[in-house]
């Protein structure tokens, strides 16, 4: 059975940096800010961490989220609620990591993980290869070691579902991100939701990946912050036909349709922040260059006239 050395494991939790002061207040993070699947230098993959009092939650867990989390000046070790609002790897690839890294500095208490139906299996499936990796449970002599499986508590939540959690009451509803794909698949409809976070003096409505939604608007109604997706179909596209000129029109087509039907628009940002009278926006999920920045925060003011931030990695809210 492979050991641990109990040096070895010190090091590393000395190694860790100190949590940083939270800032005051109810603060959100946007820990990754580009969108999936192709790398951005200058941005991490989707994930967000919602800070109220003593109070952690991660929102998605994209590839990388563990190290952002310690740019933050957040061991990823005192998170220990994780809402996920879909299951495209964007926003789950950093799962493995977190799950794993959590076992093997042996990281007190539960990571409890919300999530639409299929989470379980997903988190069973990274908890068999995390005990895989460490040869059935590997333990720290002198000490008692968890097995991964004991670490982890999954909590699957649907279209209209609440999560009560200290101060913080979470809503859930479906979205507009699978429409494409109900149109025409069989089996089981897979679920994206969108959260939102009522915490004292403020209220926090989390898009996730959507279009156009009716149960999104109404969620988000007088919210204090939204936290929305973006995306500009033209632009991705054009930078598709680029990249890949050997996929078919056929093809190209149905992304093109995936993009403005399960995607926001600019226009589309500024309509639901206008419909939903929300105080201010926040842009994520973004994978617009810097050149076409301005034009879509054009795009989203012509309809909506509150504050508007395209948010970078790191930014606080």
């Amino acid at each position: 059975m492979m050991r641990l050395p109990l040096l070895a494991l010190a090091a590393a939790l000395i190694a860790a940096p100190a949590m940083a002061a939270p800032p005051a207040g109810t603060v959100w993070t946007t820990l990754g800010t580009n969108c999936g699947p192709i790398p951005n230098p200058g941005r991490a993959e989707p994930a967000n961490l919602l800070r109220h009092g003593k109070q952690l939650l991660l929102v998605d867990v994209g590839d990388g989220a563990v190290d952002q989390l310690g740019k933050a000046g957040v061991p990823f070790e005192t998170v220990d609620t994780l809402f996920i609002s879909h299951h495209h790897f964007d926003h789950i690839g950093g799962l493995f990591a977190l799950i794993g890294r959590r076992y093997q500095v042996v990281a007190p208490g539960l990571l409890t993980i919300y999530g639409p139906p299929g989470t379980r299996a997903i988190v069973e499936d990274i908890v068999a290869a995390v005990t895989a990796g460490a040869n059935g449970g590997a333990v720290v002599k002198g000490s008692a070691r968890r097995a991964p499986a004991d670490m982890v508590k999954v909590v699957e939540i649907g279209d209209g579902d609440s999560v009560a959690l200290g101060d913080i009451t979470v809503r859930a509803v479906a979205n507009s991100h699978y429409v494409a794909l109900a149109a025409g698949e069989s089996g089981p409809q897979p679920l994206s939701l969108s959260y939102r976070f009522d915490m004292p003096g403020r209220s926090i409505l989390y898009t996730g990946d959507t279009g156009p939604s009716e149960k999104v608007t109404a969620l988000a109604q007088g919210a204090d912050l939204l936290v929305s997706e973006i995306i500009d179909p033209d632009a991705a596209l054009a930078r598709l036909r680029k990249s890949r000129p050997d996929i078919p029109e056929a093809t190209l087509k149905l992304v093109h349709d995936h993009y403005r039907a399960e995607h926001l628009t600019p226009a589309a940002v500024g309509e639901l922040a206008t419909r939903a009278q929300v105080k201010a926006v926040v842009i994520t999920h973004n994978p617009i260059a810097d050149t076409g920045l301005e034009a879509a925060r054009a795009g989203i003011t012509a309809l909506y006239k509150g504050p508007v931030t395209m948010a970078a990695d790191l930014d606080n809210f």
